[in-house]
């Protein structure tokens, strides 16, 4: 690789420059395969990891909402029980009261609109979350009852000094002698 001489320079001093600099070589080694960093990154290998979409996250929720068990959530969208876990994990959770609270909005809208039959549903609806409210406060204590400060419970040794303080009748501890003179 040597250099040709611009209109400026004399053609024998291009050779001398071309001879100062040796070209430099690299000894050409034959590649492994799959040791370069990139070729890891690129050639992963094995299936893609499963990204559910929209409509797979909706079916989720529909099926936990009729009831279905997670082993047949995951069978329906022809996935593993554990990846459905990973990416659905949400709609898993949430997936029954997020269906409930639609089902609810699109009872509340055919009430709106008048539908005599949605109405009804709604009263029985409310009338049977207010009987399972009530259920449910039966064992507490009612409110103004448990506001009052409970006094401090004492230990055997204070529970039993304070039942000798209080003895009477003929078990009583007799007075002290009364002192006529005062020795100070």
């Amino acid at each position: 690789m040597t250099e040709k001489p611009t209109a400026d320079e004399n053609p024998a001093e291009a050779s001398d420059r071309a001879e100062a600099k040796p070209a430099k070589r690299k000894a050409s080694k034959p590649k492994k395969r799959g040791t370069s960093s990139n070729s890891a990154k690129r050639n992963k290998g094995g299936r893609p990891a499963w990204a559910p979409s929209i409509a797979d996250r909706q079916t989720v929720e529909r099926l936990k909402f009729c009831g279905e068990s997670e082993a047949m959530i995951a069978r329906a969208l022809k996935v593993d029980v554990d990846t459905l876990r990973k990416h659905c994990a949400n709609e898993l959770e949430n997936g029954y009261a997020n269906q409930r609270a639609e089902v609810t909005k699109l009872l509340f809208e055919a009430a709106h609109a008048k539908n005599v039959s949605a109405i009804k549903r709604l009263d029985e609806m409310g009338k049977v979350s207010r009987a399972a409210g009530s259920v449910g406060e039966r064992g507490k204590p009612q409110a103004a009852a448990a506001a009052a400060p409970k006094p401090a419970r004492l230990g055997k040794k204070e529970e039993r000094q304070a039942a000798a303080e209080n003895v009477g009748g003929k078990f009583k501890a007799p007075e002290p002698p009364k002192l006529v003179v005062n020795n100070q």
